[in-house]
């Protein structure tokens, strides 16, 4: 699957980004080694930052320390950044965000995979010692180029953290599936939310926690590769609809609780599932309505007696799929010999009792009628004769 770039996080191939398929091509080393200061921007362009000093950490130069990154060594590649993300300062916030560019905008409609890996500093010298969770990442079709007083962008991300992130042993993956409203193509990283509204966790043995500080490595935006479940459809009575999620390493949960590849369905109604590949998981789901797949047919009789003995007395025309609700019109109208019209109704229910019928003998009629069938209109015209019998 080929994917649509964020761009490297590192001097060397594998950085941040897994491969070099970037907007400005490869960030490869261009002789800039030994790398003199972490400061980000100076290393990482076109990646920018809002707001404070977010650190940039490389084997070429400073790969990082038990106090900066507790010896962390990154997801991949050579290279990965670190953000404040959590805490007060004065009467601001402590917040940093990464800012980057796709190589592409997104298509609307099209479904993609975003994620990006995560891993708290556990510094309790510095009070560096919260885990927290709604660190995400917001998508938008415009630059976000300005923070707010208080630092903190007032955002939705489209991917983020639900619970506090508190494992400092191994990077851990924020993923999800998003569907594109189109033209997004570029990328912020931090937390949007005020402290008031993010759960902080102290870290392992923190004693005195204030502050949350996050590294950050291996951000991917890609065609989602994970299963999908098909888009909304329609049943017929006693149908079936056959659905089916595998893969490789893929898990699922149904919305009646069971998690077998395979899923039948047998009448109308929402069904979801959540499907995992064991790093990101999602919800989706499939509406399906139920709908008369048949022909709606009408009996209609050729002759009836209209003497009041209480058989026969009248002259109707039963359309079979009016009881299923799926008649959406009648209109009946019956005419003499001369193509004079005796009589008209609008309802099935309504039938002829022979009156203004001046003659025995024949009469013609037309019936038109509406009804709903697989998510369309149908209309139909039926004509014929039928006898009055005295």
């Amino acid at each position: 699957m080929k994917k649509l770039t964020l761009l490297f996080l590192t001097l060397l191939s594998g950085g941040l980004f897994a491969q070099n398929l970037v907007r400005n091509g490869s960030l490869e080393n261009t002789g800039n080694c030994p790398i003199t200061d972490t400061v980000f921007s100076n290393y990482v362009n076109p990646w920018t930052f809002y707001k404070g000093d977010p650190d940039f950490y490389h084997p070429c130069g400073f790969p990082g320390s038990d106090s900066a990154t507790n010896n962390a060594l990154p997801f991949d590649g050579d290279g990965f950044a670190g953000i404040d993300v959590y805490g007060l300062q004065g009467v601001n916030y402590v917040r940093e965000y990464l800012h980057g560019e796709l190589k592409k905008p997104l298509e609307e409609g099209k479904f993609y995979r975003v994620s990006f890996y995560v891993l708290p500093r556990n510094n309790d010298d510095k009070g560096d010692s919260y885990g927290i969770n709604n660190i995400g990442m917001l998508l938008t079709d415009t630059v976000v180029d300005s923070v707010p007083p208080g630092n903190v962008i007032m955002a939705s991300p489209q991917v983020v953290a639900k619970d506090p992130i508190t494992q400092v042993n191994y990077w851990t993956p924020i993923c999800g599936i998003i569907k594109a409203k189109g033209g997004e193509r570029y990328i912020t990283i931090g937390n949007f939310t005020q402290d008031a509204e993010t759960d902080a966790v102290p870290l392992e043995n923190a004693s005195n926690p204030a502050t949350a500080y996050y590294m950050i490595d291996y951000v991917e935006v890609l065609e989602n590769d994970l299963p999908q479940l098909p888009q909304d459809t329609v049943i017929c009575q006693e149908g079936r609809i056959d659905l089916r999620v595998a893969g490789p390493n893929i898990s699922v949960l149904w919305s009646d609780e069971t998690t077998t590849s395979n899923f039948i369905i047998t009448k109308p109604g929402l069904y979801t599932a959540e499907i995992s590949n064991g790093i990101c998981s999602y919800t989706d789901s499939i509406q399906v309505d139920g709908v008369n797949c048949e022909e709606c047919v009408t009996y209609a009789p050729n002759a009836f007696t209209p003497n009041g003995d209480g058989r026969n007395d009248e002259f109707i025309i039963t359309p079979i799929c009016d009881s299923d609700g799926y008649l959406e019109h009648y209109d009946l109208r019956i005419f003499d010999k001369w193509g004079r019209k005796v009589f008209e109704t609008q309802s099935p229910d309504v039938g002829w009792t022979g009156k203004n019928a001046e003659h025995k003998g024949v009469y013609t009629y037309t019936l038109e009628y509406r009804f709903s069938s697989e998510r369309e209109t149908k209309t139909r015209i039926k004509r014929g004769f039928v006898t009055i019998l005295k």
